[in-house]
């Protein structure tokens, strides 16, 4: 028997009356706070999970099928989740913009198969440790991520991060060549204070035309009633800025259920998570500016309201 799990989310506009004695999670990365609050206490889910297939309802003790997924499109809850906790990390981490190198990887064939992309990038990362050592360099912490293409190719996203200003890299003469697959970007990162966001959205977001040419594009419209399309601007390959038309979350469809997205070496920091009154968490962002706020519903499968949930963002480097 398959049985869905009994709540599920509802986004709405409106602002969440909430008490100062709420209970707030704070999460801190870098420059960003992150601040989760529910009007109830959370109440942990009634059910455990058994094994990768079942799990039992606590309510009942009645053991049920979990309804596995086939693609990222039939759960992007999850695949959003992924996304916030790559925002994290990069905020956490990608602090300072002198001690980073955004480098990106990719493939001159058409590359599908998701084992030997992992297994190229740990190929690459082996050689470019010896290249730092063998330069006089301190060897980098790194975040990676992969990201797929309509055409089902894929591409690694890399931050690198030197505990002090990063060194020269050369795109062609080092990445490039110790890369050996492809095509290879290699950017000093801009002065922004919210590189997480940047990213996540760069990661999610999918130029139109792509979008277009998907052989499945008329399925995935039919999956989702709130794509979006909007012009914002992006940086070419010959680091010029253009404007061109995105269609919001479109890359999310692409991902395929069960893949590790993100990857990390040993130093990267986790985020800071503590747990506090709503007006503690307000006094401890009270140095920084609110950039962000939203409010939605947490229901039950009959409809009901089980919780409210707010989440507020400030930025520290932001007055």
């Amino acid at each position: 028997m398959s049985q869905a799990l009994p709540y599920h989310i509802r986004s709405l506009d409106f602002d969440a009356d909430l008490d100062d004695l709420s209970q707030s999670k704070v999460v801190t990365m870098g420059n960003v706070i992150e601040v989760t609050t529910m009007k109830k206490p959370p109440v942990s889910p009634p059910v455990r999970k058994v094994d990768a297939d079942h799990y039992v309802d606590l309510r009942d003790g009645v053991v049920y099928e979990y309804e596995h997924i086939e693609n990222r499109s039939q759960s992007l809850q999850s695949i959003r989740r992924t996304l916030a906790r790559i925002r994290a990390l990069v905020n956490t981490n990608v602090t300072d913009a002198s001690r980073c190198r955004w480098v990106t990887l990719t493939y001159k064939d058409n590359m599908t198969d998701p084992a030997r992309l992992y297994q190229d990038f740990r190929t690459f990362w082996m050689r470019f440790k010896r290249w730092c050592s063998g330069s006089g360099y301190a060897v980098p912490e790194y975040i990676s991520v992969v990201e797929p293409q309509g055409r089902g190719a894929w591409h690694v996203h890399a931050f690198f991060i030197w505990p002090n200003t990063a060194p020269f890299v050369d795109n062609n003469g080092v990445v490039a060549r110790l890369w050996r697959n492809g095509f290879t970007t290699t950017k000093a990162l801009s002065d922004v204070d919210n590189v997480g966001a940047y990213f996540s959205a760069y990661l999610a977001d999918m130029p139109l035309d792509e979008f277009q040419a998907l052989p499945d594009r008329d399925q995935i419209q039919t999956l989702s009633d709130d794509l979006q399309v909007e012009e914002k601007e992006f940086t070419n390959s010959e680091d010029l800025t253009l404007k061109k038309k995105f269609v919001k979350g479109g890359r999310l469809y692409l991902y395929p259920p069960g893949m590790n997205i993100v990857r990390k070496s040993k130093g990267i920091a986790d985020p800071v998570v503590e747990h506090m009154s709503y007006s503690q968490a307000k006094e401890k962002a009270s140095s920084a500016k609110l950039t962000f706020s939203r409010s939605y519903k947490v229901l039950t499968s009959a409809g009901d309201v089980a919780n409210v949930v707010r989440k507020d963002y400030y930025n520290t480097k932001r007055k």
